[in-house]
């Protein structure tokens, strides 16, 4: 299986031409589009890596074809894309809502976690760490383009009776907001309960332990009309999640 890697979209398919998975097959190249990040796809020197990107590469062995890379960092973006059949899957871990639903089908769920608030960790001996959901009111959080966050931000606007400002930031990913609020560039970010750990070994002044929501599913997605490609992936799921295979990739990543 071959590689090919693009950070911009492909212009050989015909825009809003959707392919299932007897025209993938047929081509003998599938179209993934993920973000560019140790979670998605990334290039160091001459290594290729990134959890979602192993595990879409096991799956497009297993069928057989070459594996066409496109990296987007807005998710707004990559469903565009998805819905135009510019590609075929996103590979980008998305809470499962109806908040980006609409002409896209998720696939079995790839985890199940809480959005959690990142900020700088302060000593309990002085002010200024929030502790409570409800401190959060008139402050600020930087999110990446993902309607699935703005929506549960707002939802716990819902919840404290007050107004949070939510600022979503074009061709940023979680990991690269993490690193501006480890910086102090920014006050606070979001990211999945799961990653956590992760990036509290990366950056140990920070303190990511207070929930902003319930527990949510974080799935991929493809076309509303990609009806055998999704079934043909849940399969894929559903015999590789849980596998030594698997939580040798988990084990690498988290």
């Amino acid at each position: 299986m071959s590689l090919i890697v693009c950070s911009v979209y492909f212009i050989y398919r015909s825009i809003d031409r959707v392919r299932d998975l007897p025209e993938i097959t047929k081509s003998g190249r599938i179209v993934v589009v993920t973000d560019s990040s140790n979670m998605g796809f990334a290039l160091k020197n001459d290594s290729v890596f990134g959890f979602q990107y192993e595990i879409i590469k096991i799956f497009t062995e297993s069928l057989g074809v070459e594996l066409q890379i496109s990296q987007q960092n807005d998710l707004n973006e990559a469903l565009t894309g998805l819905r135009h059949g510019e590609f075929d899957i996103v590979a980008s871990l998305t809470p499962q809502t109806s908040t980006t639903s609409g002409g896209v089908l998720f696939s079995k769920p790839i985890m199940s976690s809480r959005l959690m608030l990142v900020q700088p960790r302060i000593p309990d001996s002085l002010p200024g760490m929030l502790k409570k959901q409800y401190e959060l009111a008139g402050d600020s959080i930087y999110i990446p383009s993902n309607p699935a966050y703005r929506k549960r931000l707002l939802n716990l606007c819902d919840e404290i009776g007050d107004t949070i400002f939510i600022f979503e930031v074009k061709k940023q990913t979680t990991e690269m907001l993490i690193r501006l609020v480890a910086a102090g560039k920014i006050p606070y970010t979001v990211c999945p309960e799961e990653l956590a750990p992760k990036y509290l070994r990366m950056y140990p002044q920070l303190d990511i332990s207070m929930p902003l929501g319930f527990t949510q599913n974080y799935g991929w997605m493809v076309n509303e009309k990609s009806t055998a490609l999704k079934q043909k992936l849940n399969s894929f799921l559903s015999d590789f999640i849980g596998s030594s295979r698997y939580w040798a990739l988990y084990h690498k990543y988290y």
